[in-house]
């Protein structure tokens, strides 16, 4: 599966089948739970069960293996059983939170940014980590809580209690992807602002490169456009209460309506790539590679998920997406989203579990991550993934990271809003009409 998917590296796998070792036995209730201040010190062996997102098969299983081997081989009488916990496992999965025996270690648990996946902690089915996060690593010799990028913190804190209760093992952010020998060769100034995105553009056109490579076949990639826009625009919390929440209505903001308006300016500058229309997402991002178009909108998995059509000496350049001139949102906030692992409060091993997090979370095994598997970190220290040099500059330069699409996806509003933005991408209506439709529709679906 693409790493579009708000949980990726799936595969057809049966939910809940364990993927090597044997079952820790369940979670009958805490016992010998480590003290935060030396839980280190504390850990003793034992089973425990631990979610993974990727599949049998994949490069990426293969190194959490390994990793676990090191682990069991390091603490005498531990076990490590690797679950597969992606899509089609998660409703077995949550039903055996719900029965009393959760994995140890499990993902999909909390979001701190996601109203929805807040119950599991407040219903005090997950370990409260800031007191572990608090004790130092003693690799850094600073607090482990300090090795996540300050821009992490929202998705792992609840945003009442500021309790802890997830850490983020890798993320995908939403960037501007450019085409930097071209650039040089065409002394073209790699966009910062919307208007050097506008002048960059019709620099390309003029060279006889398509400027934007985008997909007209799947919607929500026309829609991180205007979601990015709406983000500098408008700002992610009141974006998220219109669209999500149903407060106010969206012909209120007039940032909404300058969002679309820079859209329709790629649009009726034809600034897209020819036929865009009808072009899918794996060809339109193989014409960026190609030198056909001079930039892309795309996840940062792109590049290792291209890494077999791109030729030799292509260099790719990577920005975050511009500041808008007068938004009233935050222009240094980014689109992303964090894959957080938890700890399951009632687990009889939370000492093996901690460890489990602490490791997988390090800067040494994020880095080997990042370097084999293309992986991109929420780890400070840890370079940037093959391919894509700067995007960890862009994380840890950023003010925040907000979740992609507003937290749409998933709700009632997500294909009514992303429809709309098509018909706009495809000429069938411009900015003004497109609010009074998304207007029109937003009322319908809230009753506001």
């Amino acid at each position: 599966m693409r790493r579009r998917e708000l949980l990726f590296g799936a595969g057809a796998i049966g939910a809940g089948l364990a993927l090597s070792g044997c079952n820790s036995g369940g979670n009958a209730g805490p016992t010998d739970a480590p003290k935060a201040e030396d839980w280190r010190s504390e850990v003793t062996g034992g089973p425990i069960e631990v979610g993974v997102l990727t599949a049998k098969g994949t490069p990426g299983l293969a190194y959490l293996d390994q990793l676990a081997k090191k682990i069991e081989a390091e603490i005498a009488g531990s076990k490590i059983t690797l679950t597969f916990a992606n899509t089609e496992a998660r409703p077995a999965l949550e039903q055996r939170w719900r029965g009393g025996d959760g994995l140890d270690v499990d993902y999909g648990m909390f979001d701190g940014t996601n109203p929805a996946q807040l119950a599991w902690a407040d219903d005090g089915l997950l370990l409260d980590l800031r007191p572990y996060l608090e004790q130092n690593d003693p690799t850094s010799g600073k607090p482990w809580l300090d090795n996540f990028s300050p821009a992490a913190l929202g998705f792992m804190t609840h945003p009442e209690s500021q309790k802890i209760y997830g850490v983020p093992t890798e993320l995908s952010t939403q960037v501007l992807f450019y085409n930097a020998k071209l650039f040089t060769e065409k002394s073209i100034t790699p966009p910062t602002t919307w208007t050097e995105v506008l002048a960059a553009a019709e620099a390309l056109k003029a060279a006889g490169v398509d400027p934007i490579a985008v997909t007209g076949l799947f919607q929500p990639y026309m829609g991180m456009w205007s979601d990015n826009l709406w983000l500098r625009t408008v700002g992610w919390e009141k974006a998220n209460q219109v669209l999500v929440g149903g407060e106010g209505h969206i012909t209120e903001d007039p940032g909404f309506l300058a969002g679309l308006q820079h859209v329709q300016e790629l649009r009726d500058g034809e600034f897209f790539i020819k036929g865009f229309q009808g072009t899918d997402f794996t060809p339109a991002q193989a014409l960026f590679f190609q030198g056909k178009a001079g930039m892309i909108l795309m996840g940062n998995w792109l590049v290792s998920e291209m890494k077999d059509v791109i030729p030799e000496g292509f260099e790719v350049g990577v920005l975050p997406f511009p500041a808008v001139d007068g938004g009233a949102g935050d222009q240094k906030a980014l689109m992303a989203a964090a894959q957080l692992i938890s700890i399951n409060a009632e687990s009889e091993n939370q000492g093996m579990a901690l460890t489990w997090a602490s490791r997988v979370t390090s800067v040494e095994v994020q880095t080997e991550r990042a370097t084999k598997l293309g992986d991109l970190s929420a780890v400070r220290g840890v370079p940037s993934p093959d391919g894509v040099t700067g995007i960890d500059k862009i994380i840890s330069e950023a003010s925040t990271l907000v979740p992609r699409e507003f937290s749409m996806s998933g709700t009632k509003v997500y294909e009514t809003v992303y429809a709309e933005i098509a018909r706009l991408f495809f000429g069938e209506q411009d900015a003004p009409q497109t609010i009074e439709r998304l207007d029109a529709a937003l009322r319908k679906q809230h009753k506001n």
